[in-house]
């Protein structure tokens, strides 16, 4: 999308996060300075409720997200990470952007979360969805072996931090990507309420065919 259209779509009232987005994989000062003037001329919000009580997409704070993205690049993203209000904004746009390199810069931003799993509250969880999308989903990032194995510490320490379903969940489904078998016998042997109750089964199942599928490939 040419910034021209996305000028047109911003002022017709169609432009939508995902735009952005996908934007910003072909990051430019001159989509920057686009985003930044159509944030201030059409009032783009970053938080509160529609006239008819529905939640306003926070467009002011992505653009400003992406914006810096596209001028100073994965450091921009670190540099910001520590904001909290901005953390899930820079976790949203590393997924998207599912890069060597975008993998790398969540790493060094939330490092501290990834280190200490239960002192970071929500935006570890958002850390583990994340790493789900970008490793357990073709086209998976490639991780070495270091790298795996402190990130399977992280899901697993993370997994006993879980306060819901859900998040135990979370937890689990980004091992597809990097467990080995000792995480496929460690999600076999979680039990999980409704609508989670086959992640622990199906989390197993496709460790252990990744690692027969790798296995097959240094024969």
């Amino acid at each position: 999308m040419s910034i021209t259209s996305i000028k047109k779509r911003a002022r017709a009232g169609t432009l939508d996060v995902e735009h952005l987005l996908k934007e910003a994989i072909h990051p430019s000062s001159a989509l920057a300075d686009a985003i930044d003037a159509l944030s201030v001329e059409l009032g783009w919000r970053d938080a509160g409720v529609s006239e008819h009580g529905n939640p306003i997409v926070p467009m002011s704070t992505w653009a400003k997200v992406v914006s810096i993205y596209c001028r100073e690049g994965y450091g921009g993203l670190i540099r910001i990470s520590d904001d909290a209000s901005l953390a899930p904004f820079v976790i949203g746009l590393l997924e998207e952007l599912k890069t060597a390199e975008a993998l790398d810069a969540l790493c060094l931003a939330f490092k501290r979360h990834l280190d200490e799993p239960c002192q970071g509250g929500k935006i570890a969880f958002r850390i583990a969805s994340a790493l789900n999308l970008m490793l357990s989903f073709k086209p998976a990032l490639a991780v070495d072996s270091i790298r795996a194995a402190a990130l399977r510490t992280f899901l697993c320490t993370l997994y006993g931090c879980a306060d819901s379903e859900a998040q135990r969940a979370t937890a689990l489904l980004a091992l597809r990507g990097i467990g080995d078998e000792n995480n496929a016998g460690f999600a076999v042997s979680k039990r999980l309420r409704s609508p989670w109750q086959d992640v622990p089964r199906l989390v197993a199942k496709h460790i252990r065919k990744r690692l027969a599928a790798e296995a097959k490939q240094h024969v």
